[in-house]
């Protein structure tokens, strides 16, 4: 079975920490350069050039110490998709899943409280993913005042999300390097 050139591979840097997600081209660029070695591959997938066949890289790692000169540090980018992506596509009030999702704010960017006296921050810590109705009915109060209860803290993921989670299949095999 031929490899898709695009699919996205984990690169590690010298001490196994997580840097970046490259496409499979990328990281092959890289092991030819002698910048990488291959720390997981899959098997029945092959990268086939004339002269030789390759396993498909799941996992590099970079061959030098100091990978954040080379790479910026993988840092997750503040977007609905991965807002959705952080709260597993489920309402943080109802827990529905399969229906259309929007972002909620938790403190309304139109309240001011004492810790936020310009409203709500349009951040990682204060926006949770909502069904249409329980967004409605939230509206523009604090849950308690509205009387519902957030299944879950909103936190500041650590690493890409939406990528890897977004498609289930075949990236089981990252976990143990990005926890």
């Amino acid at each position: 079975m031929s490899a898709d050139l695009n699919s996205p591979v984990l690169v590690l840097d010298a001490g196994y920490q997580a840097v970046n997600v490259v496409p499979v081209r990328r990281a092959l660029s890289l092991l030819a350069l002698g910048k990488a070695v291959v720390v997981e591959e899959e098997g029945d997938k092959l990268v086939r050039s004339e002269r030789m066949r390759l396993g498909c890289p799941v996992v590099i790692r970079l061959l030098i110490a100091i990978a954040h000169r080379v790479y910026r540090t993988l840092r997750v980018r503040f977007n609905k998709r991965n807002v959705l992506a952080r709260d597993s596509w489920t309402c943080q009030y109802c827990g529905a899943t399969g229906v259309p999702l929007t972002i909620d704010h938790v403190v309304p960017r139109s309240r001011r409280t004492r810790r936020y006296p310009d409203g709500g921050p349009h951040s990682w810590e204060n926006c949770v993913a909502a069904c249409l109705d329980c967004n409605h009915r939230k509206g523009d109060r604090l849950p308690e005042e509205a009387g519902m209860k957030l299944m879950r803290k909103p936190y500041r993921p650590r690493w890409l999300l939406a990528l890897p989670w977004g498609r289930r299949r075949g990236f089981e095999r990252w976990k143990r390097y990005l926890i």
